[in-house]
């Protein structure tokens, strides 16, 4: 079988309009048609792995989690914020990245009475935790900044601080 097409070459003679025919070989337009579709499946391709089919994004937001506690430090009998997960400190200096990174917080009770973590310059707190009970909180920090962490009832001294920093690849 051969393909015959025809095509108009937009010169004209004195006789009128000349027409040229141009053959296709079976094997050519075999060669075209394979060739086409090898040119769709990776458009195709690429089209879906950019993420452009997807309702969803296919990577889980970054975040760091880090599970607090208030207790009784020996010393004194003075109640702090102990580090039971991510960080083993007492009182400590939690850092972030800025951006769309979270920071994740649990807050765990271990106190005979309530208390309430509020971080100031981003006016985010746990509920009043009674004894035994636990909170998560989550924030992002935009820019770069440091923000003090109180608990609510026990006084106007900051516990600790959390440092958001930008981090990039190169500097």
């Amino acid at each position: 079988m051969r393909a015959n097409i025809s095509s108009n070459s937009g010169s004209s003679n004195s006789a009128g309009n000349k027409k040229r025919k141009v053959k296709m070989s079976d094997g050519m337009f075999v060669l075209v048609a394979v060739v086409g579709c090898i040119a769709a499946f990776a458009a195709l391709l690429i089209v879906v792995s950019g993420g452009g089919v997807r309702h969803v994004d296919i990577f889980l937001p970054e975040k760091t989690e880090n599970t607090l506690a208030f207790r009784q430090v020996e010393g004194g009998g003075r109640v702090a914020l102990v580090g039971i997960k991510g960080i083993a400190q007492v009182n400590p200096t939690l850092i972030m990245r800025t951006g769309d990174y979270a920071l994740e917080l649990t807050i765990i009770n271990e106190d005979d009475r309530p208390h309430m973590l509020y971080i100031d310059g981003v006016n985010v707190s746990t509920k009043v935790l009674r004894p035994g009970e636990s909170d998560v909180i989550s924030f992002r920090s935009k820019g770069e900044a440091t923000y003090n962490y109180y608990d609510w009832g026990a006084g106007s001294e900051p516990l600790g601080q959390i440092r958001a920093m930008k981090v990039t690849a190169y500097e």
